[in-house]
């Protein structure tokens, strides 16, 4: 079975708190056990005071015994009086506010009386423990707040760490936690300052890596430009003699061209959306769009695209070019890796909760589990899982990616039984969006 403490928080809580109770529960042991009950302490010193008393008056006379009687009616705001009583008998009963203490003497018995000037004598038995029991209660009380505070001081900076790590995974480059913990100097600020100038150096790394990828593109494309335009020039003049060769000439030049577009695509998402996203469209005709086009491109795939119409209107804000790119990148994906006769579905549906939900599922051979989470990374492909006859960029799908988060969406793949991959792209709905917007407005405005 596992254990239920599972945060640092809880274990650090829990053993603070167990070892403050064990200490407390240690101390009450020893003075329950070592110490003499509180009224057989107080009798104790009084015999003392009485044995003291019949001393003095016996050796000294009554002029020492009030001398000491008023000195310790001073020091402990008690009255004390010794009187002798014939021999066998007793003192008086004890009272809520007096006390007589038999004391005997060389020449007789005597009776000290001890009064208190305001109140009464020393607490009860029952009032010491009631006392007892409300100062366990505060020192319960005492190691409960300590214990939290002193926990959550010390699991803060790891709790932190923690949410900073996931917003960075999901790709928040933004996120940092130093400035939190700035004057704190133990080894977890360290550790969290760490932290960020790893981030800082991840996203230093990342900027280089888009900047690259933009200028390499924006470079390459005007002299692939002059490059067609004489490779036109040089077959409208001699493309008898080789047609063949400027025919392949073409195909490479058409796949570089189509590669540098990707990149420049690419780069612009990661920088910013090229154009507002504030159009409100249809997402269900927006895609029957998009099989209608590929269907177009495609006319020997076009029976095996099979499209799911909304029964209704699945309004969504953004740009509509985009998505449809989005949507159009992985359909041609599912066209490219699906052998002919091959179903290809495409089902646009509500979702819940505010939601839309676009699925493509082919019945391909799939992906291995452990590529699913890079499938959309750049560059990247799966060539053993999937058969390629042509070169392809592998950006399209990271392309997808981009433009969903852009919306606020999400993607994913996964495998399906028996074979075959199904990609969920998932947007929020046009009412959802409006929604949030109004209670932003609400909160901010009243």
């Amino acid at each position: 079975m596992k254990p239920v403490v599972r945060t640092l928080f809880a274990k650090i809580l829990l053993w603070s708190v167990s070892v403050q109770l064990v200490t407390v529960g240690t101390i009450l042991a020893l003075v329950t056990f070592y110490l003499p009950e509180p009224q057989e302490a107080v009798d104790n010193a009084f015999k003392l005071y009485a044995a003291t008393a019949v001393t003095l008056f016996e050796r000294f006379g009554p002029e020492a015994l009030d001398k000491f009687l008023a000195r310790s009616g001073r020091n402990t705001l008690l009255r004390l009086k010794l009187s002798a009583t014939d021999p066998g008998a007793k003192c008086g009963p004890r009272s809520n506010d007096t006390t007589s203490i038999l004391a005997r003497g060389r020449t007789g018995t005597y009776c000290l009386t001890v009064r208190a000037r305001t109140g009464g004598l020393p607490d009860s038995p029952e009032s010491h423990r009631s006392r007892l029991q409300i100062t366990i209660l505060l020192e319960l009380v005492s190691c409960a707040a300590l214990s939290f505070f002193l926990a959550r001081y010390l699991s803060r900076p790891i709790s932190e760490l923690r949410r900073a790590a996931i917003r960075l995974a999901k790709g928040d480059l933004t996120a940092r936690v130093g400035p939190r913990f700035a004057r704190r100097r133990d080894e977890a600020a360290d550790l969290v300052r760490e932290f960020d100038q790893m981030a800082d150096r991840v996203v230093a790394l990342i900027e280089a890596q888009r900047r690259l990828i933009g200028d390499v593109s924006h470079e390459i494309k005007s002299p692939l430009a002059r490059l067609n335009l004489a490779l036109g020039l040089a077959r409208r003049d001699a493309e008898q003699h080789a047609p063949r060769q400027f025919e392949r000439m073409q195909r490479e030049i058409d796949s570089i061209s189509q590669l540098v577009g990707e990149l420049l695509t690419l780069a612009s998402l990661n920088a910013a959306p090229a154009r507002p996203l504030d159009q409100n469209f249809d997402l269900g005709a927006a895609v029957a769009d998009v099989v209608a086009d590929i269907a177009y491109e495609s006319p020997g795939r076009a029976p095996d695209l099979a499209l799911a119409r909304p029964a209704e209107a699945l309004m969504v804000r953004g740009d509509r070019a985009l998505l449809a790119r989005a949507v159009a990148n992985v359909v041609r994906n599912a066209v490219f890796y699906t052998q002919p006769g091959a179903a290809i579905e495409i089902a646009c549906t509500a979702a819940g909760a505010g939601r839309v939900r676009v699925t493509i599922l082919d019945h391909g051979p799939g992906v291995p589990d452990h590529a699913l989470a890079r499938l959309f990374d750049p560059f990247y492909r799966v060539d053993d899982a999937r058969t390629r006859q042509t070169g392809g960029t592998g950006i399209g799908l990271a392309i997808c990616r981009r433009a969903i988060e852009l919306h606020d969406g999400r993607v994913e793949a996964r495998n399906v039984a028996p074979h075959g991959l199904a990609v969920t792209i998932d947007l929020p709905r046009l009412a959802a969006v409006a929604e949030q917007f109004s209670t932003h407005l609400r909160d901010r405005f009243g």
